[in-house]
């Protein structure tokens, strides 16, 4: 790809969805005395006493015809400064819009490790990455860095209708892909993290995969992708009655053809409006609350 979300990706005007201040105080009531960042796309980073993990870190953000025409060229001095130091790195699926900027922040990361499907780890060993930062994960499995554990859960992508059908699912031959629509999905997981008390559900694919979703117990946070919802039958109701959130924030809503020096527009097909109506639902079962976060700001929680 996020070859099965570009379809929709094209829209003009301007984007209401995205707030450019922070929620208020308050926002969740269960604090850890950390922060967290939206970084555009599904990108998020984790801050509790300067301990950092990153979850599918992107910034380089190529236009539309680099995209089309030309291999990924990562920036790598916007990548530095918008993830800075990080310990790890959890990477969802391989598409270039979750993973292109994952081995050139490993890099500048020595002490930190990459974890992902192996398809993931796999690219990033292509580019450099020594083995030693590089650690495969499975459904199910935990890791702890700092004060944060991580668990791994297996699912699925979200689907579009054509692109699907040509999109790319494991890496092919030796070295890069060609052009950053080539690079492949993988497998896919979501993310569990539990730190000082508080517990967040990453969703950053619109796809769910049952079984190992059934497993989780209910969470204080759950960041969910918008982008490619509408494949998957009854999204957020499958989510809400598992996980039965307090806070829901969304993400992968924006357009990550434009460059993180413009404001944020949303993707085509994001339909805010019936977004709106499943939180609704999620606040009449569950009493979740959304929480809008705005993009490169930590947010203390």
């Amino acid at each position: 790809m996020c070859l099965t979300c570009v379809l929709p990706l094209m829209v003009s005007g301007p984007a209401p969805v995205f707030p450019t201040t922070a929620p208020e105080p308050g926002w969740l009531k269960e604090k850890s005395g950390g922060s967290i960042t939206w970084t555009g796309c599904a990108g998020f980073i984790l801050d509790v006493d300067g301990e950092r993990i990153c979850f599918d870190p992107y910034a380089s953000n190529p236009g539309l015809r680099d995209t089309l025409f030309r291999p990924a060229r990562p920036d790598h001095a916007l990548v530095e400064r918008t993830f800075g130091e990080v310990s790890g790195i959890f990477v969802g699926h391989t598409h270039f819009d979750h993973a292109m900027d994952v081995a050139p922040l490993a890099k500048a990361n020595p002490g930190c490790v990459v974890h992902g499907s192996t398809t993931t780890t796999e690219i990033c060993r292509r580019q450099g990455v020594p083995d030693e930062q590089l650690h495969p994960v499975e459904d199910g499995s935990r890791v702890t860095i700092g004060p944060f554990t991580v668990e791994a859960i297996a699912s699925r992508h979200g689907t579009v209708p054509i692109a699907s059908r040509i999109d790319v699912i494991e890496l092919r031959g030796e070295g890069m892909p060609k052009t950053v629509f080539r690079w492949p999905r993988g497998q896919v997981f979501a993310y569990r993290v539990e730190v000082g008390g508080l517990s967040l559900h990453l969703q950053t694919s619109a796809g769910i995969e049952d079984a190992p979703l059934a497993r989780q117990e209910p969470v204080d946070v759950l960041i969910a992708c918008l982008a490619a919802r509408q494949g998957t039958e009854g999204y957020f109701r499958r989510l809400g009655e598992q996980l039965r959130p307090k806070v829901i924030i969304p993400c992968h809503h924006d357009n990550f053809f434009r460059p993180l020096s413009e404001p944020p527009r949303p993707v085509a097909r994001l339909d805010w409006p019936g977004f709106l109506d499943d939180v609704a639902q999620l606040a009449d079962a569950y009493g979740t609350r959304l929480v809008q976060l705005p993009r490169g700001v930590p947010v203390a929680f």
